[in-house]
């Protein structure tokens, strides 16, 4: 609370009457300015009750042009608030916006007059320059009336709603029609893991040095890479594995969603026929086939966060694996039993394997992937994840790639040894790029 410019004359006055009673020792001149500092409590008291009375009553009703958006764009903001309006009160409110944005157009600012009408709207256009999540800061309520002023913040959850996802900017793409590429340059197939060139663009730092074209390169004395599709026609199948709230750091994880969430926007951009699938260690949690409306697959996206996974140990053996360990025990039961004779262990050790190849595989999760990849359809399939603790629900994902020969491409975060240190427990089919 601070006072105004009258009160801190009257405060100057009540101060000089007191001292000129004190000198003169006049009683009346003490008992008028006696009177001016009960006025100034009295308003003091009057305005911290109605200004108190305005915050209790706001409410807050905002709306956003789009909550998914690029790196960089803009987005429009329409604000309503009402609020019990005070005679004797001017309300100022000001929208907080979301960290990591900047006011472009319009304003965040609202006001009302005292003894006006409770309503204000405005608009206001954002730019966002970070990515990630961003929620609004809510409200700054300022109120003044002739004596005195008040700034409160307005931070309910309701009043910091809703929340603004941003992915990555697209990279820049050149032209097709680029001086001196020729025809050849921007259609060309490439045998380059299995893809089609779809158009050529400079390069920049995170890009595989292996999608270099350097005859391109040569030609405009610069780094050119071709942009590759994920299949030969123009249907994208990207599977999302969420990662386990137990599991990954804050760094990691951030960075996993914004890779996934900016593949996503791509695809939406071509307008290519997308299958989202996601899910979480043996848990199905939403699937999409062939869809292209944004806002069914932003819809998706609002499940885009660490899970608690209801399959802590998924660990299914495929018939491949159990196999595999069916016949390492049989030999360890072999040798042991010619150097020490029949030994419980190893006689049980073979009877556990054999049960795996003999009985009924699990078939909830592998049954459901079996109706999601014949309804998905697709020749190559794009596997997000951070691939920690069991992957056996990632390695059920591959059988089924590799059941319809679909190429298989799984897309980690992490540093240079994530790929040697997967490879290992997945099929020889399956790619790993690293984020």
């Amino acid at each position: 609370m601070h006072p105004t410019s009258h009160t801190c004359w009257i405060a100057v006055l009540i101060v000089l009457l007191a001292v000129a009673a004190f000198i003169l020792g006049d009683a009346g001149i003490f008992l008028a300015a006696g009177l001016l500092a009960l006025f100034l409590g009295v308003r003091y008291a009057v305005f911290i009750s109605a200004f108190r009375s305005c915050v209790e009553s706001l409410s807050i009703d905002r709306s956003v042009s789009h909550v998914f958006a690029r790196q960089g764009s803009t987005i429009t903001v329409q604000t309503q608030i009402a609020i019990s309006s005070a005679e004797t009160l001017s309300i100022t409110c000001r929208d907080l916006i979301p960290a990591g944005s900047v006011l472009e157009s319009g304003t965040d600012t609202l006001c009302i007059d005292p003894g006006a009408a409770s309503e204000a709207r405005t608009t206001y256009g954002l730019k966002m320059l970070a990515i990630g999540d961003h929620a609004f800061g809510g409200l700054s309520i300022h109120g003044e009336d002739f004596f005195y002023s008040a700034t409160a913040r307005y931070t309910l959850s309701r009043a910091q709603m809703p929340t603004i996802h941003i992915f990555p900017s697209p990279l820049p793409v050149l032209p097709r029609d680029l001086p001196g590429l020729s025809e050849g340059e921007s259609t060309r197939s490439s045998l380059l893991h299995g893809q089609s060139t779809l158009w050529l663009r400079p390069y920049v730092e995170t890009d595989d040095m292996r999608r270099i074209d350097w005859k391109a390169s040569a030609h405009h004395n610069k780094l050119i890479v071709r942009e590759l599709s994920t299949t030969t026609d123009d249907s994208v199948f990207i599977v999302v594995d969420l990662p386990d709230r137990n599991h990954g750091d804050e760094e990691t994880v951030r960075a996993f969603f914004n890779a996934v969430g900016g593949r996503i926007e791509n695809e939406l951009e071509r307008k290519h026929n997308l299958s989202l699938l996601v899910f979480s260690g043996g848990d199905i949690i939403r699937f999409l086939p062939h869809v292209m409306s944004r806002e069914e697959i932003q819809e998706a996206t609002l499940d885009f966060r660490q899970v608690e996974r209801t399959h802590h140990l998924y660990r299914v053996l495929d018939d491949r694996t159990a196999l595999q360990h069916y016949q390492a025990a049989e030999r360890l039961h072999s040798t042991l039993r010619r150097e020490q004779g029949p030994t419980a262990f190893s006689g049980s050790l073979s009877r556990i394997y054999r049960a795996f190849l003999d009985g009924p595989e699990p078939v909830v999760l592998n049954n459901r992937l079996f109706q999601i990849f014949e309804e998905a359809a697709c020749q190559a399939v794009d596997l997000y994840s951070t691939c920690d603790g069991d992957i056996s629900h990632i390695r059920a994902v591959c059988r089924q790639a590799e059941q319809r020969e679909m190429k298989i491409r799984i897309h980690v975060p992490g540093g240079p040894g994530v790929t040697e240190t997967l490879l290992p427990r997945l099929p020889p089919s399956a790619e790993v790029e690293v984020l």
